[in-house]
């Protein structure tokens, strides 16, 4: 990763609930953070409702600090002239220290909190969650699962407070119902759990906001243009193909081989000078046909790839920056030795994707003991195959099993999908906002290994390589789609699209 300041911040509940702490310690009472939180939500409920006067607002409340900062909005934008309705879920009574003086100044000021009711949601123009907050674990039952479904099925805009109302803030995680949000905003900085999981998808856009807290050490970081652009190699006019770096590619078989030929055309198409496919003879005239710009060095004689072919492709790494080993390789006794040989022999930077990752189930020991620099790129069900766990449990916390499995393999982990998540083994991890269904087709993936070998090759380092051009990747995905449709877009667009992709974002040329 680059600099930690320049990216943006992603905090556990724990993590907030420190940097609350500590800014009450060093003298900002919490009743102050309140009031600036409601304040700073009343101010985007007015810029939504787009007129004071006629507009109406229905907050409905939770017996927590979210409710408290409900409070203060409810009476901050009943100052400003807004109808507002405050409801509260369950017994207000129940509420305590500075929600509770926030709920009483409410009322001092002329408001009135009633019991929830869903009838007036019908007839609003913002509703503010203010139910659950960044502590909520499990499913909502009772009257906030009934609340929450009356949110979601009224027409007005909605906008939660830190997280949406049934999402776990650690993991994105929805057990039970959950708010549809079209605002979310976040105290200080924006939460892991609208981040990452189905609390990506409820969140909607996330606004955050300073209300004086110090945020402090993060590690967990939100991608974005800026990060990937002081990072991308950059050409200088003497530059030439060996500067640019050089990718040996061990990957294909007589059965796939177009995603050796996606592999190698994400590599160049993302700025490598060299790129070199050892390949089974079977499928040479193949890639020669369709890849002019890619050397190709016969490995084999036979169909597939096995450990005589890391040997006569020796050559080639010995000249090679990085390489890349697993798309459209096989799965066979065959395959598992050169996968392992890879693991033990090259010193090169390495990244392992599809089934030579497949290839390893049930034995990882060879990727625990490496020492030189990898990069594993698995979706959900190959990360789970290698874990030995079920890919639901994968799914169910993204972030966190990816971290998990990058400490434990000692390898930089992609976890391919929606948001994917680039972990390191040190426990820092970056959530990569760009890509969307137009990658949801075969061989994207094979696009985006032959992508981090460029960078790797290029120097960058392998955290650095894995996020910058997973986003790089994701970013000429869209763009493929803004040209094609999105349910037109095949891996091949996605590669010829990677350079637009990087002239777009700011990289390549001093």
């Amino acid at each position: 990763m680059g600099d930690n300041g320049v990216m943006r911040p992603l905090l556990t509940p724990e993590e907030m609930k420190a940097a609350d702490s500590a800014t009450i310690k060093a003298g900002t009472p919490g009743e102050i953070l309140m009031e600036r939180a409601g304040r700073a939500v009343a101010r985007t409920v007015i810029r939504l409702a787009g007129d004071r006067y006629g507009s109406r607002v229905v907050c409905v409340c939770g017996k927590g600090n979210n409710g408290g900062d409900g409070f203060v909005a409810a009476r901050v934008l009943r100052s400003e002239g807004l109808g507002v309705r405050c409801m509260f879920v369950g017994d207000s009574d129940s509420v305590t220290g500075d929600a509770a003086t926030h709920r009483d100044r409410f009322v001092a000021d002329g408001g009135y909190v009633e019991r929830f009711d869903p009838v007036p949601l019908r007839h609003s123009t913002v509703v503010i969650d203010a139910l659950f907050g960044t502590g909520f674990r499990g499913q909502a039952e009772g009257d906030a699962k009934r609340a929450i479904e009356a949110i979601n099925d009224c027409a007005a805009t909605v906008v939660s407070i830190d997280v949406p109302s049934g999402v776990d803030a650690t993991t994105g995680r929805t057990d039970g119902p959950s708010v549809k949000a079209h605002v979310t905003v976040a105290m200080a900085a924006e939460k892991v759990g609208t981040a990452t999981g189905e609390g990506a998808t409820r969140a909607g856009f996330v606004e955050a906001v300073d209300i004086g807290i110090e945020v402090g050490d993060a590690s967990v970081f939100m991608l974005d243009e800026a990060d990937v652009a002081g990072v991308l190699p950059r050409r200088g006019p003497d530059s030439h193909k060996r500067s640019a770096g050089s990718v040996g590619l061990l990957c294909g078989s007589e059965a796939m081989s177009g995603a050796a030929i996606l592999a190698a055309r994400g590599a160049m198409r993302m700025g490598a000078g060299y790129a070199t496919l050892g390949v089974p003879v079977a499928i040479r005239s193949t890639i020669i046909s369709k890849l002019p710009e890619v050397l190709t060095s016969v490995v084999t004689q036979d169909p597939h790839l096995g450990a005589d072919a890391l040997r006569n492709f020796k050559s080639v790494l010995d000249r090679a920056d990085s390489l890349a080993l697993g798309s459209g390789l096989g799965q066979g006794d065959d395959q598992r030795g050169l996968v392992q040989a890879v693991l033990r022999e090259v010193s090169q930077p390495v990244v392992l994707d599809a089934d030579g990752l497949n290839v390893l189930a049930g034995d990882t020991g060879p990727l625990e003991e490496r020492s030189a620099p990898t990069v594993l790129t698995p979706h959900p069900a190959e990360l789970a195959r290698l874990l030995e766990c079920p890919t639901e449990f994968v799914q169910a916390d993204r972030l966190g099993v990816a971290r998990k499995a990058a400490e434990y393999f000692g390898c930089v982990v992609v976890l391919k999908g929606h948001r994917s998540i680039i972990s390191a083994p040190d426990g820092r991890a970056v959530i990569n906002p760009a890509g969307s269904a137009e990658l949801a087709t075969a061989g994207t993936g094979d696009v985006l290994t032959g992508a981090i070998a460029a960078l790797l090759a290029a120097g960058l380092d392998a955290f650095a390589s894995a996020w910058a051009a997973a986003f790089v990747h994701g970013v000429a995905g869209s763009i493929a789609g803004e040209r094609l449709g999105p349910a037109g877009v095949v891996a091949w667009d996605v590669a010829e699209s990677l350079p637009a992709a990087i002239a777009a974002i700011g990289g390549a040329w001093d």
